[in-house]
């Protein structure tokens, strides 16, 4: 027990160490990357957007720290022979570096947790910093449409020659609705608004968000071929169309600014007006795979570095430990560039590097323990 509590501390206080220096190293360059940005800006702008990047920075780097800690530290016992002491007393690899995997679990589970809870907000809080300033020009934000076309379903198909996200108001509008296929009714309004329930009433009487259209005609097309033509002044869409305004913007415009209950609602948004999923699909199965990754460095690196041996020093499974963990992301990252552009499901295309290296990390550490 007294040699677990020394193990995990070792490995806690390297890891503690090296992810605070990575943290304040990535946090250096980020900001001299951006330094002509943050000289226009107020200092509270720049203090927001690193407190924000702060997880989404902890969660980059937290596999490669996990890996550097379990090399410093178990590397640094196996080469005093304090983990060949214990093997000699009877103990097995596998139980002394017990611990070391629990804390790998916690890591995962951990990661996953923080990616569901915490990174989105902190995420698009950043984004909508960094939005208003130059940076929008390599990665635009929408918050406005012209003259497009958003089809809901089979049953209602929009016409917006103007749309505002923030607003939730758009102008000229043309709803089309359609019943088994025939077409039923046809709305042209000036202005169209999303009517949000009034929160001081009683829920009782408090009715439910809709659209609401201005100034416009109503067109309904008979089954025996006659169209009946009224005008109106205000008309709610009260239980005829479900589209909602995050259907036509939505705020969160990439999915490290959502959780996967989020990137699930926009997968059946895109479905359903006909558009292509596969890289949400793919970022919805990523966000299931992503943080296993944190225990298979941790294995590649105790498979390294848990036995002494003569042949080879510590700096040269260093090396081999960082030329393995920096080919898993690259291998991840071009699986999933092959799930987005539909050369792999997306499934396979989030999993493939993780299913490989936990095979590399598994027989890494099965040889280990079998010399």
């Amino acid at each position: 027990m007294k040699f677990s509590r020394y193990l995990v501390w070792n490995f806690l206080k390297m890891f503690l160490i090296v992810t605070i220096g990575a943290i304040f190293m990535f946090a250096v360059i980020d900001f001299v990357g951006n330094i002509k940005t943050w000289l226009a800006r107020d200092t509270k702008d720049a203090l927001d957007y690193y407190f924000c990047y702060l997880p989404y920075m902890l969660y980059l780097i937290t596999p490669v720290s996990m890996f550097i800690a379990v090399l410093a530290s178990v590397g640094n016992m196996s080469r005093h022979l304090e983990m060949s002491a214990m093997q000699s007393s009877g103990q097995s690899p596998l139980k002394t570096l017990f611990p070391i995997f629990f804390l790998g679990v916690l890591a995962s589970v951990g990661s996953y947790e923080m990616s569901e809870h915490w990174l989105p907000d902190a995420n698009h809080k950043r984004l909508e910093i960094m939005e208003t300033n130059a940076q929008k020009k390599k990665n635009p934000r929408i918050k406005e449409k012209n003259d497009f076309t958003f089809i809901d379903s089979e049953k209602a198909s929009w016409f917006f020659k103007f749309y505002s996200g923030k607003a939730k108001m758009g102008r000229d509008v043309v709803l089309l609705l359609r019943e088994q296929g025939r077409l039923a009714e046809r709305y042209d309004a000036k202005t169209v608004r999303w009517l949000e329930p009034d929160t001081t009433k009683p829920d009782s009487l408090r009715e439910e968000p809709c659209w609401l259209f201005e100034r416009g005609m109503k067109r309904v097309f008979n089954k025996d071929g006659s169209v009946t033509v009224l005008t109106f002044h205000r008309e709610k869409m009260l239980g005829k169309v479900f589209t909602r305004p995050e259907d036509l913007i939505n705020e969160r415009q990439v999915s490290d600014e959502m959780d996967s209950k989020m990137v699930m609602e926009r997968i059946e948004v895109l479905k359903r007006s006909g558009e292509d999923t596969r890289a949400m699909e793919t970022s919805l199965h990523f966000k299931r795979s992503a943080h296993w990754m944190n225990l298979i460095v941790l294995l590649i690196g105790a498979a390294l570095c848990h036995r002494y041996s003569r042949s080879g020093g510590l700096s040269q499974k260093f090396g081999v430990g960082l030329l393995l963990v920096f080919s898993y992301y690259i291998l991840e990252r071009i699986g999933l560039k092959m799930g987005e552009n539909g050369a792999l499901s997306p499934f396979l295309a989030a999993w493939i590097s993780h299913f490989l290296f936990a095979g590399v990390a598994c027989s890494m550490l099965y040889r280990s323990f079998r010399l």
